[in-house]
């Protein structure tokens, strides 16, 4: 009796249905129901009154029901045609939409953007840029997760994450990186340590009598300072605290734990809330270069790709180094 409903009720029926069904039928049916003319819906369609008429019963074919009642040269839906285009109606109109968002054709930005980050980035100026990226395009969303090397590692391959920001020091092999900029780190200390350390500036010996703040994933970061500002490497010094970020680092400097590597930019901030935090000048900062990391065979999505550029112009980059993967 009603064969419409008998059809959709049956889930294999209703899933042989589906494998059968041409979208353009249903297209081609929702014109004829909203003109009630295959005469107008030819028109609007670009096709011939015949194509419109033989496509219509296509479709009746394939359903196995009536659509339309030809009644005096009139077109007269059906009830199971009402049914049908309540339906079809705003679920195409849905999918169009869906289909344009994702191809871009409307050329607007949106989905999810899921980032992962080293946290030992965690205090640069990633998310005010990020956040002015999203006011630009209000329709894409961020998530974070920050996490070591070999957490970043497993979330590209679960792929819960389409690119990460992260130091010159996570060099993991099945990943690809592209340099995007560079963050000069100095050398910290808080006067309550300091003023016990007296001679800590005079040479080699009396630095590394000084305790440490180290992070955890970042040794080398240390050694190219101790490079850079002594020429040589300490055969062992001692190391009070390893921490995970920059915050807990300055946390632990600001204690009088130890002295340990902060951003310039971070530690300027933070010296203004604490001007017993001083930067211990020697030679020269050494240079922490940050990169995006991206799996190669992964398929990145437009937004994040943009993304990505958005903060390639928007860092201060080092255009000018060769080296890309490596610190100074």
């Amino acid at each position: 009796m009603f064969p419409l409903w008998n059809t959709l009720l049956r889930k294999r029926r209703y899933m042989s249905l589906l494998a059968r069904l041409n979208l353009n039928y249903l297209r081609i049916f929702l014109v004829v129901y909203r003109t009630r003319s295959m005469t107008l819906a030819a028109k609007q369609l670009h096709l011939t009154q015949s194509g419109v008429s033989q496509q219509i019963k296509s479709l009746e074919d394939t359903l196995g029901i009536i659509l339309f009642d030809r009644i005096n040269r009139k077109i007269i839906p059906t009830s199971e045609a009402d049914l049908l285009y309540a339906e079809c109606s705003r679920r195409l109109d849905d999918l169009e939409e869906t289909l344009r968002q994702i191809s871009k054709q409307d050329g607007e930005l949106l989905g999810r953007i899921k980032i992962g980050v080293s946290p030992t980035l965690h205090g640069r100026p990633l998310i005010k840029l990020l956040s002015e990226f999203g006011a630009k395009h209000p329709k894409v969303k961020f998530e974070f997760k920050f996490g070591f090397a070999s957490d970043i590692t497993e979330w590209f391959e679960d792929g819960n994450i389409d690119f990460a920001l992260v130091d010159a020091f996570v060099n993991e092999p099945n990943l690809d990186y592209e340099e995007i900029a560079s963050d000069p780190y100095v050398m910290v200390g808080h006067s309550s340590l300091l003023n016990d350390f007296p001679n800590y500036s005079e040479n080699f010996e009396q630095f590394t009598k000084l305790p440490f703040v180290q992070y955890a994933e970042a040794q080398e970061l240390m050694n190219a300072w101790f490079k850079k500002n002594w020429g040589r490497l300490p055969k062992d010094i001692s190391v009070r605290a390893k921490v995970m970020d920059i915050q807990s680092c300055v946390n632990f400097i600001r204690q009088g734990m130890g002295v340990g590597l902060v951003p310039d930019s971070y530690i300027r901030e933070a010296a203004k809330l604490d001007p017993s935090l001083q930067v211990i000048h020697l030679k020269s900062p050494v240079s922490n270069r940050i990169r995006v990391a991206f799996l190669q065979k992964r398929t990145m999505g437009l937004s994040a790709k943009f993304c990505i550029q958005w903060l390639q112009e928007s860092l201060d980059i080092d255009r000018d180094s060769p080296v890309k993967n490596k610190s100074d």
